[in-house]
Parts: C-alpha cells; structure tokens; sequence
C-alpha cells in the first residue's frame, strides 16, 4: 500500500547514500516538476528494464539523451487533443464490440478488457483490427505486462537494489530478476518490431490503413524528400511504436479494473449514471462521442477513476542540478518522487477520500464538494503522458457503452451473500502500473431490451 509518508509536503531520504526527496502535495510538485522542469526532468536508472532493451522507449530515457525531446515532440503532434479525435471511430467500434461481448460472457469481463485495449492500441498503431483474444497482440501482451509487473516497481527489483545480481548464473539470483528478464526479454523486442514490421510491409504493398507508425514513416519519407534530415532511425521509429504499445494498454486496462472495483460498491453512481445517459442518449441507441459534451457526470466518473487509485501511484525522477526549495537544499542526483496517492487521498483535499463520489468536483453552489479535479494520474512537467487525451477519449466511450447496457453489481459467495472488498485494506499490484489484485463482480445487462440494442450496434454482428 501507498500511503503518505508522515506529515508533510516535502520528506527527504538517505538509503545507501542515495538522497531521495517525497512530495506528497500537488503544490511541491508543481513547483518543481513543472515550474523547474528543465532540471527535474531526468529518469534515475532503471537497471531491471534497461536489461530488458525498454531504455529505447520515451518512459524510460534519460533527459540529456538526444531523442528525448525528438520522441517527445512527436508523441505531442500526434496525441494532442485535436489530433486524439483522429482516433475516435476506432475508440467506439472497439467499445461497442466489447459491451456485446460482456452482455453475453460477463464471467469473461477481464479477458475482455484485455483484449479491448490490446485492440484499440494495435488499431491505432497499425490499423490492424483485432478478432478474438487468442490473436498474436494480445498474447504478446501477456509476456509485456509479466515482464513489466512480476520483477517488482520501477527502481525497487533485485538487480536494482543489488547490481552485482546480474553477474551471477539466473539460477543464483535468490529475487528471481535475472530469471525474469531472461524469460521475457524477447517481448520487448517483439513489441517494438512486430507492429512496425507489419506496416512496412504492408506500405511497400500499398495496402497500409491509417495508422501512428504509418504517419511517422511518411512524415521521415517526406522529410527525405524534401532534403531534409530524418529525425528518427528505424530503431527509434520502433521504440516510439513500443512506448505507445506498453504504456496505452496497460494503462487503459488498470483504470478500467479500477473503475469496476469501486462502481460495484456504489450503486447510486450507477443509478444517476444510467438516469443522465437516459436521458441525453435514449434507449433507442448507444452513446458515441458526440454525446460527451452533455454527459457531464460520466466525464466526473472517469476522473473519480482516476483519484480513486491512481495507475501510477509514485513517479521517480532525477534532479540535475543543485536546487533549493523552501529553504530545504536537494543535491544533484537526488531521486525525487511524487507520491500520487497521497495526492489524491489528501483529507485536506479530498473529504471521505475511501468514497467514490463523481459529485466531488461540482461546486458547492451546484450540490457538490467543491474540491478540485485530481492532479497527477497522468504525471508531471516534461514527463506528463502525452497520450492522455486519447486514453481519456477510451475510457469515456468504454465507461458511457458500458453504463448504458450493464448492471456491474457486487459479486456472491456459494450461499448467495453479497461480496465486499474494502478498498482501503484490499492489496494492489505493483509494477509499471497498478490495479487492485482481487475484483469480485456480476456484470449483466439491465434487461432484454439493452442486451439487443448492444448487439444491434456491434459492428461484427452487424456486417
């Protein structure tokens, strides 16, 4: 569990003489991953992932390594809000084909995020439309997210804590790190080159849908003919296509794990959820995205999400410099790490923070709490996610479908009782991201009438 580390906004740390600064409040982040973003915008190494070949990838770079503003500066061209809403027919067939699929194997709700956001991912990388949950992708998903969660959290694996690890036979490695990286090691290559490989091909075929990486290479061919120096290298062109691969999915799948966890506990949610989506989209068909501007407590829903536990609940960064903030000096080299959850479950800031309450966020004028939106689900200054519009666009689409179809209710033991998983004493998983480990629920269709009208919309069923 991540919890506040005693009473303050800034604590510093020495293990092993590495100096390490917390930030718990939203205020000392600001002042310092983004106000001072251009000296807290280096990464600490990561010895466990930079042996699995992820230092190619934007997450992982160091801030003086040249392709870092490169890869940056594309990502930001490419997922800004504008050009996130390129995505939006993708996003929407995806989610409807998922709510048919949960109306009619509920049981199965997790096998099916996976393959909804494996999908929606591949589509926007390559345009290649994912059929059933045995495809490539998703398998290769599996060995990722194993090789990205069972060595531990980013800076805390064994051959982090004990470099000297890697020197030794697997066998003698008593954390099991050494093992792990050999067993999965060929899912970061197969990530980076797989989806990149496909589109090359299928570009010297002329048959290439729109797609990311088809963008970025006619971008590079433009560039060439032009006179231009290219910008990227082939293996930079497959490291950018691999950041999107790991970082989209995953994430995706851990807020949607999270939103069922706490939903199940909260069924007035549920209920004025279903009354907006009533009311603005009708029972005659499902939501899309031109509904969103009027679907305001949905969009509360997907932030509350978010607050409620954040994917990402610490963020490691490196400072370069020498600095001083609030009379506290942080030496060069210090790890500094914003410690999102203690942001986001601050009783100064969010009252009842156990509670998930879309209504949080209205003014108190209108009904509400008046506290403001969560800050940091999606990190801070030069390292904030350039992919957030495009994963908030997934979530709204996925969350709106499912609300507007399914009852998501609590799950039952053999004698019939009702489940409660307390989330304020329920373990989390740890690793690039984080979702609860236990989610007990019963997902089914509100009635007859909703179950057909998911079906009807399913672009599979309706070809």
């Amino acid at each position: 569990m991540f919890t506040v580390l005693q009473d303050s906004d800034v604590l510093h740390l020495n293990m092993l003489g590495q100096s390490i600064i917390i930030l718990n409040s939203v205020k000392a982040v600001v002042d310092l991953l983004d106000k001072r973003g251009m000296i807290y915008s280096d990464r600490p190494p990561f010895t466990y992932f930079e042996l699995m070949g992820w230092h190619d990838n934007l997450p992982f770079m160091r801030s003086n390594d040249p392709r870092f503003p490169i890869h940056r500066r594309i990502f930001q061209n490419h997922f800004s809000k504008s050009e996130s809403r390129n995505y939006e027919d993708m996003q929407l067939l995806e989610a409807r084909k998922l709510v048919r699929k949960l109306v009619d194997s509920p049981q199965d709700w997790h096998k099916l995020f996976r393959t909804f956001t494996v999908a929606i991912t591949i589509r926007i990388l390559t345009g290649y439309e994912i059929k059933s949950a045995d495809d490539l992708y998703v398998k290769l998903t599996d060995d990722i997210t194993k090789a990205a969660t069972e060595g531990g959290a980013p800076g805390a694996t064994g051959v982090d804590i004990f470099p000297w690890l890697i020197h030794l036979p697997t066998w003698c490695d008593p954390t099991g790190s050494t093992a792990i990286i050999a067993k999965y090691k060929h899912a970061k290559v197969l990530m980076n080159t797989v989806p990149y490989n496909s589109v090359l091909e299928e570009m010297k075929a002329g048959t290439a849908k729109p797609s990311f990486i088809r963008a970025v290479l006619e971008e590079e061919e433009s560039r060439a003919q032009n006179g231009e120096p290219k910008l990227l290298t082939e293996r930079g062109i497959q490291g950018i296509s691999g950041a999107v691969y790991t970082a989209a999915q995953e994430t995706t799948l851990d807020s949607l794990i999270i939103f069922i966890f706490a939903i199940v506990n909260h069924p007035e949610v549920q209920a004025e959820a279903k009354a907006e989506l009533n009311a603005v989209v009708g029972p005659d068909r499902m939501p899309d995205f031109a509904d969103r501007p009027r679907l305001p407590y949905i969009d509360r829903i997907i932030q509350e999400t978010f607050r409620f536990w954040p994917v990402i609940p610490i963020g490691p960064h490196k400072v370069t410099e020498d600095d001083i903030y609030e009379g506290m000096l942080i030496p060069k080299g210090s790890v500094v790490i914003y410690n999102a959850y203690a942001m986001m479950h601050d009783e100064n800031v969010c009252s009842d923070h156990w509670r998930f309450n879309p209504d949080r966020y209205l003014s108190k004028d209108e009904g509400g709490l008046g506290e403001p939106l969560p800050d940091g689900h999606f990190g801070f200054g030069r390292r904030v996610c350039p992919g957030r519009y495009m994963a908030e666009g997934t979530l709204f689409i996925a969350i709106a479908s499912m609300l507007h179809v399914l009852t998501i209710g609590k799950g039952r033991d053999e004698e019939g009782n009702e489940i409660t998983i307390d989330p304020a004493t329920a373990e989390y998983t740890s690793g690039l991201s984080s979702h609860p480990k236990k989610v007990i629920c019963d997902i089914h269709p509100d009635d007859e009438e909703r179950a057909n009208l998911a079906r009807a919309y399913d672009p599979e069923i309706a070809e």
